[in-house]
């Protein structure tokens, strides 16, 4: 048995996690997410392109069709809507929970003119009061921010290194104060603003931040290419690391149990990480 230590906490380690019949397999992962009730949704660019399996690794569903040409990272959201962005297709897809489209933002073959909606799109989150913020992305260095009824309220940012400007912003996340936190990955930092895109401050000490979690009670989880787990308090401040078995931990997720799932590039694969109380 394997255990990691994240700061105070200890954790057993279940490599190659998720039982598959012998025609699937885990392809090209990119992402990985839990919704309210602790499925976990499973992001690769191979076919299916979606695995849905239950916390204890059985495997519920398989989604396929050919609108998603790139998933990059995907959202779910409180009613159960499953949102994909689509990176080389230049949009964002909305599933409901069985799997079926029922909304398409952004036009597909038509990326976005610098500044505009969208141009290799990365990552998606709503907040609470219902709006949507997309980092955006490769072809991009900006946020946009929408209404409920995807409306474009604001951009933000733009290609550099100052305060509020963006490399490649890879991965958005909310925590419980509405601010927005962006990995901004050839930076080596994660970005807070509030949703006005106003910048706040950053996190150093990553190395290219992949993907960003925060759990229930306010903690940041941030996968970079070291290749480690950083786990950092509700402002900032590091508490601890570990690594991961792929070259890169492209997506992360936590549950209700405060379990981690990691999604392992180079070689493809789920770690679980148990949340134990192991001395």
């Amino acid at each position: 048995m394997l255990v990691f230590g994240l700061g105070p906490r200890k954790y057993q380690v279940k490599r190659d996690w998720g039982r598959l019949p012998s025609h699937l397999s885990i392809k090209s992962i990119s992402a990985i997410e839990v919704d309210q009730h602790d499925n976990v949704f499973v992001l690769q660019r191979s076919r299916p392109f979606l695995l849905l399996f239950t916390s204890e690794g059985e495997l519920i569903d398989a989604w396929d069709n050919d609108y998603i040409a790139d998933g990059h990272y995907l959202y779910v959201t409180p009613e159960d809507r499953v949102i994909v962005v689509d990176r080389d297709f230049h949009r964002l897809i909305v599933f409901n929970k069985e799997g079926e489209v029922i909304d398409v933002i952004g036009e597909r073959h038509i990326p976005g003119l610098p500044g505009e909606p969208f141009n290799h799109p990365t990552d998606m989150v709503m907040t609470r009061n219902g709006h949507y913020y997309v980092t955006d992305g490769y072809g991009n260095s900006c946020v946009h921010h929408f209404d409920p009824s995807w409306k474009r309220l604001n951009t933000w940012g733009e290609r550099g290194s100052e305060n509020g400007a963006f490399s490649t912003p890879h991965a958005i996340a909310t925590d419980s104060y509405g601010r927005l936190l962006v990995t901004d990955r050839e930076n080596n930092r994660i970005q807070f603003f509030n949703q006005d895109g106003n910048y706040l401050k950053e996190i150093g000490n990553v190395y290219h931040p992949m993907d960003i979690w925060i759990d229930k009670e306010g903690l940041i989880y941030v996968t970079d290419q070291t290749p480690s787990i950083n786990m950092f308090s509700p402002e900032g401040e590091w508490i601890g690391r570990c690594r991961t078995f792929g070259i890169y931990g492209h997506g992360i997720t936590v549950d209700s149990k405060g379990d981690i799932y990691i999604a392992e590039m180079f070689p493809d694969g789920i770690t679980k990480l148990v949340l134990n109380h192991l001395g």
